[in-house]
């Protein structure tokens, strides 16, 4: 923009006493406000950006300038350079108007692959904010979800995979799955499998005028173990059975699963299966026998891990722990943003949109939004407690229970959730979690999960805290 067009659009905000929606005034004349990210990510994720001035007071349509205008601009490209989700590069203008200097920033538009434009030290979603009409609002959920559903960040399963080639690829079970697909592939056709196809599927792209594999058409549909090629070393799941409570036991079985998506787990899976016990019971006049866990829970939570797990992280594994009392699945990569444990059940968000949509089509994932159902479904049909979730900082972790937390009531199992998300908890820290309930009651569940291993007390008298056994 020139000074010209600015000081005609800072008229005609004054003239109508009003902010407009791609104008907003600042009244900071020595200093940048605390909160000017907000009108950041507002214009960077609007059409065309946006102009903030300083030096003018809308509630008196007055223009009283700035002083400090290098300082000013030096902490604005702090932001621009440092704190927001996107390098931005704006436009500084210093203008004399009315006699007045002043500083009008002209923000410019995000590129819609790295929308939505953020503030780095709130995070996700509640630093994104959007322009509506002449004032700033925090992003939706459902707005964002729509904008990173283009964003690169989370289509990694759609960009290249390095170091492979066409040739990488396995056309039997590309075939396998255009058959399941019901599409006419005739025998014999294997080797002109149309790229053009493959492309609407997500298994290449072109790249460089060139079709070649994509990270997730590689992971899915590779013909050799992706594992044996720099960098996927790590995608692999590495499970293992522990003989006591905790990881300091002795190690009984293990292994590390490689193999395409699909082989992950399957193996995953039969190696759970594997190693806990089964358990019989008397129905009517028969005796049978069930797995502890259900075994549709099982593979479903092993089945989102691997198609949900961050690619982008390559220092860590997919983790499976059995516990004599739980299971552990552990996967690289925090909820994506917008799902919380609050909210997973009901938030539909994928990380991996080309994984998930293929593996849905060979059978490894429920209809969207039901594999959550599922697991509490069958959890309490095995009269077992609800799954603990834990979202860590670059972790998402599910805790299955055993038959030894059968009898945990709601109380207890919002303690131990607590201890998940904190690490320790003091008796009166119990009170904030557990509401209106009386003292007794907090220290008679606290016994209880102290005599039932599930909970390790510290300290003496008033200076006592509690930790998970596990």
């Amino acid at each position: 923009m020139t000074d010209q067009q600015i000081i005609e659009k800072i008229k005609y905000g004054l003239t109508l006493a009003t902010e407009l929606p791609d104008l907003e005034f600042k009244t900071a004349r020595t200093n940048i406000p605390n909160d000017i990210w907000k009108a950041i990510s507002a214009f960077a994720n609007r059409r065309g950006g946006g102009l903030i001035v300083f030096g003018v007071i809308q509630e008196r349509n007055a223009v009283e300038g700035c002083e400090n205008l290098d300082l000013m601009q030096r902490k604005l490209t702090e932001y621009f350079n440092d704190k927001m989700s996107f390098v931005l590069r704006p436009e500084y203008h210093v203008i004399n108007y009315e006699n007045q200097t002043i500083l009008a920033v002209y923000v410019p538009e995000c590129p819609k692959d790295h929308m939505p434009c953020y503030y780095k030290p709130v995070g996700l979603p509640n630093g994104a904010y959007i322009r509506e009409a002449n004032s700033n609002r925090r992003i939706t959920d459902n707005e964002f979800r729509t904008y990173v559903a283009t964003s690169k960040e989370f289509q990694f399963d759609l960009s290249e995979a390095v170091n492979i080639s066409r040739a990488d690829l396995s056309e039997p079970k590309i075939l396998h799955l255009l058959t399941k697909r019901e599409m006419d592939v005739k025998r014999g056709a294997d080797a002109r499998i149309d790229d053009n196809l493959l492309q609407n599927l997500g298994i290449v792209a072109n790249f460089g005028g060139e079709f070649k594999p994509t990270v997730g058409g590689y992971l899915v549909f590779a013909h050799d173990p992706p594992q044996d090629r720099t960098p996927y070393e790590r995608y692999l799941v590495r499970c293992v059975r522990y003989a006591g409570n905790n990881a300091a036991s002795e190690i009984i079985d293990n292994t590390d699963i490689k193999g395409t998506l699909d082989v992950q787990i399957d193996d995953s899976y039969r190696f759970v299966l594997k190693n806990i016990r089964k358990m019989a019971e008397i129905v009517g006049t028969k005796r049978i026998e069930r797995f502890e866990y259900p075994e549709a829970a099982i593979r479903e939570l092993i089945a989102n891990s691997v198609i949900h797990r961050d690619y982008k992280i390559i220092e860590t594994y997919a983790q499976v722990k059995i516990f004599n009392d739980r299971i552990e699945i552990l996967n690289p990569g925090s909820l994506p943003p917008g799902v919380t444990v609050e909210n997973i059940k009901d938030a539909q968000f994928s990380r991996n949109s080309m994984i998930a949509g293929r593996l849905k089509d060979l059978d490894y994932l429920e209809e969207y939004g039901r594999g959550i159902d599922i697991v509490l479904k069958k959890m309490e049909e095995w009269n077992l407690p609800s799954p603990l979730f834990r979202n860590l900082v670059n972790s998402f972790e599910v805790i299955l229970l055993g038959d030894k937390y059968r009898d945990l009531n709601q109380r207890q199992m919002k303690i131990i959730d607590a201890l998940l998300i904190k690490g320790k908890l003091t008796a009166q820290d119990c009170e904030k979690v557990l509401r209106r309930v009386p003292r007794a009651t907090i220290n008679y569940d606290l016994r209880e999960l102290k005599d039932m291993g599930v909970i390790e007390s510290h300290g003496a008298s008033v200076n006592v805290f509690y930790t998970l056994a596990f």
